[in-house]
C-alpha cells in the first residue's frame, strides 16, 4: 500500500517520461537545425575545398536554447495537466465515493454505509476513522433515543400515581380550605410536569427523525379543526381569519403540523392582553399568526431557544416555540418572527 504523494509523484514522472519520448523527434529536429547546422556547413566546405561560410553560432545557440526551454516547459505543463485532470481524478475516485456515502448517511436510518476499498494509505486510514466515527455516533444516537423513550415512559407512571393520590386527598371528609389550596397547587405542578415530559419527548422524537409518515395535508382544514377547540378557552380574545386561498397543501406529518399550529396559537394567547386580538392569515405557501401584546419586541436570537421565557409572568415551560422551530426544521420549512405596530408576528413559510 502506497501513500497518495508517492503514487502522484510516480504517475507524474511516468507521464513526463512518456511525453518526452513522444517529443524526441522534435528535439532531434531542433538539434539538427540549430546546433549541428553550422558544423555541417563547415565540414561540407572543407570537403569541397570551398571557403568557410560566415557563421553566427551565438544567435543559433540562443535560439535553440530558448526553443528547447519552451518545449520542455510545454512538456512539463502537459504532464501536469494530464496528471491533475485524468490521473489524479482516478486516484481521488475512492475519496469521492467515500464523500458521497458520508453525505447520504443518516443516523435515523440505523445503517452504516459500506465505504469503497482503496490501495492508497491515506484513504484507507480515512475509511477506518469514518467507520469508527459512524459506529460510535450510531451507538450514541440509539442510546439517547432509548433513554428519551424510557425516561418519558417511566415518568408517566409516577405522575399518574401522584395525581391519583391527590384525587384521594380531595375526597377526604376532614379536608380544610388550606389543605385544598395546597392540593390544588400540587395539581398545577403535576400538570406542568406532565406537559413538560410530553414536550421533551416530542422534541426528542423530532430530533431523532421518528415522524417519517409524511403525506399531503391541507393547512386550512387542519386550522379549522383546531380553532374551535382553542376559541372555547379564550372568551375575551377575538380571532380574525384572513384566508387568501381556498387550500394550502403541504407535504408533512399530520401530528406535527397540528402541534405547530397549536403551539403558535397557544403562544399568541399567552402573550396577549385582556380583550386582545389574534390574526391568523393564510396566503399561498405561508401561515401567519399575529397577536396584540403589552410587551415590546422579543429577542430573535433567544426566542426559539428551549426554556426561554421573556417574562416570568407568562405561564408555560418555554418549549412551545422551540417545538415549532424543530417541526419547521424537520420539514424544511422556515419560521420567522417580527414585531410591527404593537403586534408579535410569526410567519411559517412552507416553500
Amino acid at each position: 500500500m502506497k501513500s497518495l504523494l508517492y503514487k502522484n509523484m510516480m504517475q507524474f514522472m511516468v507521464c513526463t517520461f512518456v511525453i518526452l519520448i513522444l517529443a524526441a523527434p522534435v528535439f532531434y529536429w531542433l538539434t539538427k537545425s540549430f546546433y549541428a547546422e553550422d558544423m555541417i556547413d563547415i565540414v561540407e566546405a572543407v570537403q569541397h575545398n570551398a571557403p568557410l561560410p560566415e557563421l553566427d553560432l551565438e544567435e543559433d545557440i540562443m535560439q535553440g536554447i530558448m526553443i528547447q526551454y519552451l518545449l520542455i516547459s510545454g512538456v512539463l505543463g502537459i504532464a501536469l495537466i494530464l496528471v491533475n485532470s485524468m490521473i489524479a481524478k482516478h486516484l481521488w475516485k475512492p475519496f469521492d465515493e467515500t464523500l458521497q456515502q458520508i453525505e447520504d448517511f443518516r443516523l435515523e436510518n440505523g445503517v452504516i454505509p459500506p465505504l469503497s476499498e482503496s490501495h492508497i494509505e491515506e484513504f484507507t486510514r480515512l475509511n477506518i476513522a469514518l467507520n469508527r466515527l459512524m459506529e460510535n455516533s450510531l451507538k450514541s444516537y440509539q442510546t439517547q433515543k432509548e433513554f428519551a423513550e424510557n425516561a418519558s415512559h417511566e415518568l408517566q407512571t409516577p405522575l399518574a400515581v401522584f395525581q391519583s393520590k391527590l384525587d384521594l386527598l380531595l375526597q377526604q371528609p376532614d379536608l380544610t380550605q388550606q389543605h385544598a389550596t395546597i392540593i390544588q397547587e400540587l395539581y398545577n405542578v403535576s400538570n406542568r410536569l406532565s406537559r413538560l415530559n410530553k414536550n421533551l419527548l416530542l422534541l426528542a422524537k423530532i430530533d431523532n427523525k421518528q415522524y417519517n409518515q409524511l403525506t399531503f395535508i391541507d393547512v386550512i382544514t387542519t386550522l379549522e379543526e383546531i380553532l374551535p377547540l382553542v376559541e372555547n378557552i379564550t372568551d375575551d380574545i377575538t380571532f380574525h381569519k384572513e384566508f387568501h386561498c381556498t387550500e394550502l397543501k403541504v407535504h408533512g406529518n399530520q401530528s406535527l403540523l397540528e402541534s405547530l399550529i397549536n403551539n403558535l396559537i397557544i403562544n399568541a394567547i399567552r402573550h396577549n392582553i385582556p380583550k386582545g386580538e389574534i390574526l391568523i392569515s393564510i396566503t399561498p405557501n405561508r401561515l401567519t399568526v399575529s397577536n396584540t401584546s403589552s410587551e415590546g419586541a422579543l429577542d430573535k436570537r433567544l426566542l426559539f431557544n428551549r426554556f426561554y421565557r421573556p417574562s416570568e409572568k407568562i405561564k408555560g415551560n418555554g418549549l412551545g416555540l422551540s417545538i415549532a422551530k424543530a417541526i419547521c426544521h424537520y420539514h424544511g420549512w422556515d419560521i420567522d418572527y417580527e414585531y410591527k405596530e404593537g403586534l408579535h408576528i410569526f410567519k411559517v413559510d412552507f416553500t
